[in-house]
């Protein structure tokens, strides 16, 4: 007898690069159906969306094994719930924005009350919390202690067509890439911070790619030596990591940043802070600062260094982080539920 695919109800907000990757891996498997609570603004349309959730959970909850949600946030309040009381497996991906709060500039789905209790229900009462890096389960026990939880990193499909030359000389450019339209993503991605050490390091040329029209205002007035680019197809940013020396990812609040992967499996000597998952992206490969401070930056940029680093960035990101090791621990996860 053949043996009937567990059925996935797969609940996301935004459709991004990892909710596709992951609904990829899961549909591979098993019978998985997507549902989106579409992203609003106001009380009302909030509402109306969680309306239209809870009816569509009380007429098709009984077709599901399992619920899988992308990030904690209100849209998965109802689908733990659900999950809980009816005794089904519900696991909830923790991709960074679900663990912060930054309330200076309303960031995070813990910024606000109502939003950080519905929040903190679906960590508590999940079958298993999955954050995507050490760093966000680390958050996950601070905020919320009995949450069961198993960090599995999200994965990448590196498609290296020709064999890069790590061993060349690069300009003097530092890079960051961050889609940015508004004030927030501009303070969360540490761009002010990039900006800064344009002005104190005239020697090098900064690059950001991701900026679009109405976030260029941010950044007046322009240092010389600072360029902002529009968002590019993925080709085109490649041509970017392989020119650039060094890649910085200043963020105030992260998860597992894909650019900064992207950055150095072509070669570019990482800078970071050590926030969410970008001293695991980094490991033993470049600079981590502890606390913003920008003088010991522009020490670890112009003084003399053996660089044999470079040349083990890309061999590093591929055995951490190549996408089979992710579909491997979900398929692993899921099977042994399961049994």
């Amino acid at each position: 007898m053949v043996e009937a695919k567990s059925k996935i109800l797969f609940v996301y907000s935004p459709w991004t690069t990892f909710t596709k990757t992951d609904y990829d891996i899961l549909a591979a498997k098993y019978e998985v159906v997507k549902y989106q609570f579409k992203p609003r603004k106001g009380l009302i349309k909030v509402a109306i969306q969680f309306l239209k959730q809870l009816f569509f959970l009380i007429f098709n909850i009984w077709r599901f094994d399992i619920l899988y949600i992308w990030f904690g946030d209100y849209h998965s309040f109802l689908p733990v719930l659900f999950a809980k009381v009816l005794k089904k497996k519900s696991f909830v991906v923790i991709g960074g924005y679900d663990v912060a709060n930054i309330p200076e500039i309303n960031y995070g789905s813990l910024s606000r009350p109502i939003r950080k209790k519905l929040t903190l229900f679906s960590f508590r009462y999940a079958t298993l919390c999955l954050p995507v890096v050490e760093g966000l389960e680390e958050k996950l026990k601070q905020v919320c202690p009995k949450a069961k939880s198993q960090t599995i990193h999200t994965g990448y499909q590196f498609q290296l067509n020709e064999k890069i030359d790590l061993a060349t000389s690069r300009e003097k450019i530092i890079l960051t890439v961050s889609i940015t339209e508004n004030y927030q993503r501009y303070m969360i991605k540490g761009l002010d911070r990039f900006k800064e050490l344009a002005e104190k390091l005239p020697e090098y040329k900064f690059i950001i790619v991701g900026v679009k029209e109405a976030a260029k205002s941010l950044f007046e007035p322009i240092p010389e030596n600072l360029f902002l680019y529009p968002p590019v197809e993925q080709n085109e940013l490649i041509s970017f990591y392989k020119q650039a020396c060094y890649y910085a990812q200043f963020s105030r609040s992260e998860g597992l940043p894909n650019a900064l992967c992207e950055a150095m499996l072509y070669g570019c000597v990482p800078l970071g802070t050590n926030v969410g998952g970008i001293s695991t992206a980094i490991g033993h490969y470049g600079l981590v600062l502890k606390k913003w401070d920008v003088a010991q930056i522009i020490s670890y940029i112009r003084e003399p260094q053996i660089n044999t680093t470079r040349n083990k960035l890309s061999e590093h990101i591929i055995n951490k982080f190549e996408i089979n090791y992710r579909t491997q621990a979900l398929s692993q996860l899921l099977h042994t539920l399961k049994q």
